[in-house]
């Protein structure tokens, strides 16, 4: 009996973990909530000139998404990234991207600077995380949904 028990113990725990795994894993970032978004809706052009967006920031244990604002021209990123901070100031984006997208004077990458369907390209900074930015202004409309019909019974008398 002792070993019914010990084994419905045991049995309970792996179900547990089972359950627990699912859960934790489903739950979405809010890079993938942004990116979600963008992809179902698109987006229109982004204008030139100062524009707000959301910062994506994501490493192995760690998601966050920050207010920011870059300067814009031609859909090309031509500004430093500027983060807003919690009284509305901006300050500018501290971080580095790691060598691999820089040029030779220690800046993004000519061809990472474009706008494609209002995100930028997503990029490795020096300490491993990686940034991805979102122009949430340009944000296509959401699509008008189409009327469903009402049952026969409600239309015909």
């Amino acid at each position: 009996m002792n070993n019914m028990k010990f084994l419905f113990t045991i049995a309970t725990c792996f179900l547990s973990l089972g359950v627990f795994a699912q859960t934790t894993s489903s739950k979405s970032t809010c890079y993938q909530e942004w990116y979600t978004l963008f992809k179902e809706r698109g987006a229109k052009p982004v204008p030139d000139g100062m524009n707000d967006v959301i910062i994506s920031i994501r490493g192995d244990q760690y998601n966050e998404c920050f207010m920011g604002r870059v300067d814009v021209a031609g859909e090309k990123m031509i500004g430093k990234l500027q983060i807003q901070k919690m009284d509305g100031t901006y300050e500018e984006f501290d971080k580095k991207v790691s060598a691999s997208y820089q040029n030779d004077q220690g800046t993004l990458k000519e061809e990472l600077r474009g706008i494609n369907n209002g995100m930028s390209p997503v990029v490795r900074l020096t300490d491993g995380e990686i940034i991805g930015l979102f122009f949430y202004k340009s944000l296509a409309d959401k699509p008008r949904a189409n009327k469903k019909a009402p049952s026969p019974s409600a239309l015909i008398k």
